[in-house]
């Protein structure tokens, strides 16, 4: 492959690769490189650049934090604030963005937190935590523990005990104000860190009860839950919501949504009545509740929200699609074709959809199951985007 195209694919199994090994190398010798890391992160730097495949520059510096990131994970001296400030240093000097030592600093900071110096790691965290929501949260829980927990760091007063949590409550307000997402400076091995999900959650939540009024914390909350899959804080941010932002039509998506998933249609159909009458002028509730109903066994559902979309005037060629996939779902394969046929009838223009609907679900359908899912999911969309509903 010299001098050709070599596929991304090549060039990020050759580097997984390497990391595994890198990884395992670092676990079994960590004394060793604790001794005589400045030699260590040298042969790290040969093995990039006899790599072979073209490195990306964001790619090879995201390969630095990770080695960066393991070495802190294992080391013994990661209590010496001398041993931290040298690695990220020779670390950050290997990068090819020089500037870009965020990596290194934010896993000099995670393991200094584990390890029970919380001023080291805000030190450390400081330059960044206005950026990354999760590390925002990091920061604040630093001076949190040192309010709860103390320190027997250098620089840690006793005395200032409560000011440590007023610190830890106005870094997060400021925080709330700044609004930044999540992951713009978290990736890689910090990303699967299961530690961190505590200091994110206790300052989260520590949040919502100082900071009652700010939605953001709520919203941060819910989309990192969703991210990790993480339905008990999921559930837990949703009630707190619902409560305190009744009339805030996100949230409510965001629990039928889930309910919807779960399977708990019932539950799903108590939220689509509760927003039909907190915001009775609006498409999506009554959108939701065709596209519940379609899972529903009576025709009673579907028929009463069918009226009503009718009633509120929803747009002909989504109600036509919805009837088609109301159809297929329950084998109706006459009353779908007919579907079908009135709505190229009355909007040609959507041919190339509905003639590939076809083809799927009547002409050729080989798999009854896995075809309804493919056919929901994509009339869904279409649905949805059509009625513009989950756009900003």
């Amino acid at each position: 492959m010299a001098g050709g195209f070599i596929p991304e694919i090549v060039v990020s199994n050759r580097l997984d690769k390497a990391k595994t090994e890198i990884f395992s190398f670092i676990e079994t010798n960590a004394e060793a490189i604790d001794e005589n890391f400045p030699s260590f992160f040298g042969k790290i730097a040969t093995i990039l650049e006899r790599a072979n495949v073209p490195i990306p520059d964001q790619v090879h510096d995201e390969f630095i934090d990770a080695v960066v990131y393991q070495v802190f994970n294992v080391s013994k001296r990661a209590g010496d604030p001398r041993f931290v400030s040298r690695v990220c240093d020779i670390a950050c000097g290997l990068k090819r963005k020089k500037e870009r030592k965020a990596g290194a600093h934010l896993a000099a900071a995670v393991k200094l937190m584990k390890i029970g110096m919380p001023i080291a790691a805000a030190a450390y965290l400081r330059p960044y935590w206005k950026h990354d929501a999760a590390v925002g949260c990091w920061y604040a829980y630093c001076h949190y523990i040192l309010y709860k927990e103390g320190s027997a760091e250098p620089g840690y007063s006793a005395a200032e005990r409560w000011n440590y949590l007023k610190s830890a409550r106005q870094y997060m307000d400021e925080l709330g104000q700044l609004r930044p997402g999540l992951q713009r400076l978290v990736r890689g091995e910090l990303e699967q860190d299961s530690w961190l999900a505590e200091p994110f959650w206790v300052m989260i939540f520590l949040a919502t009860e100082w900071l009652p009024d700010n939605r953001w914390f709520l919203q941060i909350g819910l989309a990192r839950a969703k991210q990790d899959r993480n339905d008990v804080a999921l559930v837990k941010m949703l009630q707190i919501a619902l409560v305190r932002f009744p009339d805030d039509i996100s949230f409510y998506q965001e629990a039928y949504h889930l309910k919807f998933e779960q399977g708990d249609l019932g539950d799903a159909l108590s939220f689509i009545r509760d927003m039909l009458e907190k915001f009775p002028d609006d498409l999506e509730p009554v959108y939701y509740g065709l596209r519940t109903a379609l899972y529903l066994p009576r025709d009673a559902e579907y028929n009463e929200f069918r009226a009503l979309a009718e009633e509120r005037k929803m747009p002909g060629h989504v109600l036509h699609l919805i009837d088609y996939v109301y159809a297929v779902l329950r084998g109706r394969q006459g009353q779908a074709a007919l579907c079908l046929d009135e709505f190229q009838r009355k909007y040609p223009s959507m041919n190339y959809y509905s003639d590939l609907l076809r083809f799927i679900t009547i002409d050729a359908p080989a798999c009854p199951d896995g075809t309804n899912r493919a056919v929901f999911t994509s009339v869904d969309h279409f649905c949805k985007r059509m009625l513009r509903i989950g756009e900003a």
